[in-house]
């Protein structure tokens, strides 16, 4: 597959994450105080689809920074306004102090030194400026129901980790932002809700990822097997499948005025 046709794929894949991520995104920007004229800092932008969403919905100054320079160019076709770099997240090329919110979104997991990221995060945010992760699974605690899918999720953890991610990113969240001194934090877990008319486009998006972590151990026939299975669970009305998935938000060095939110 082509660079551009796997970002396409990417981002789609992208969009549909921020779709179910959105509600609680929105709520954790107002708690932060943002504002149209707010800097914000995206670290790990990819494909700019969370970037493009905030300044969407009014906020000017979005900046976003992602190892990847082919990803960054493709932002760059949706949405030309965005301010983004080449860089290291957890070596972050601004100022102290210079954003008033800085975020991540599926970002820690792929992150050797988290501690690093955080700190990094930090420094890079204002005195009384929040420090938002999004979106951190959980994939250890992955549950797939029926029995006869749970090597669904014990494959795909395996080329999770074989991709270097760390698959228990999620529940270390809350520990990473007080032990590294974000005050007033607040955490939680996203809910699993699936609408019925959206189970077909739910078994769609995880096939989209599964059929190539699969292939990893699997030969054809094995996985033409599990996809049926999965098929016939998602039509049967059986299907379960749950990451635990945890969002956190902490201030820098300051006590946030209480919020009507």
């Amino acid at each position: 597959m082509s660079k551009d046709k796997q970002l396409s794929k990417l981002h789609g894949q992208y969009i549909y994450q921020s779709l179910w991520t959105a509600p609680i995104r929105d709520y954790l920007l107002e708690l932060a105080g943002a504002k149209p004229d707010s800097r914000i800092l995206e670290v790990g932008c990819g494909s700019g689809v969370i970037l493009e969403d905030i300044q969407r919905k009014g906020k000017q100054y979005c900046f976003g920074i992602d190892l990847d320079f082919p990803s960054l160019l493709f932002a760059k076709t949706y949405q030309t306004s965005h301010l983004l770099a080449v860089a290291d997240g957890q070596a972050l090329p601004f100022p102290n102090q210079y954003f008033d919110i800085t975020f991540c979104h599926y970002f820690l997991l792929w992150v050797q030194d988290k501690n690093r990221a955080i700190r990094e995060m930090i420094r890079v945010t204002r005195k009384g400026g929040a420090v938002i992760a999004f979106a951190e699974p959980d994939h250890r605690s992955r549950i797939d129901y029926p029995s006869n899918l749970e090597e669904i999720g014990r494959l795909q953890n395996l080329s999770l980790i074989n991709q270097g991610a760390d698959i228990s990113a999620g529940r270390k969240l809350i520990q990473l932002f007080k032990s590294n001194g974000l005050v007033n934090t607040t955490y939680g877990i996203y809910g699993n809700e699936v609408k019925e008319e959206n189970a077909k486009d739910s078994y769609q998006f995880e096939w989209n990822y599964l059929q190539e972590d699969l292939s990893l151990w699997l030969d054809a026939d094995q996985v033409s097997r599990l996809w049926e299975n999965d098929r016939l669970a998602w039509e049967t009305h059986q299907r379960v499948l749950f990451i635990p998935t945890f969002w956190a938000i902490g201030w820098v060095d300051y006590s946030p005025p209480s919020s009507s939110v």
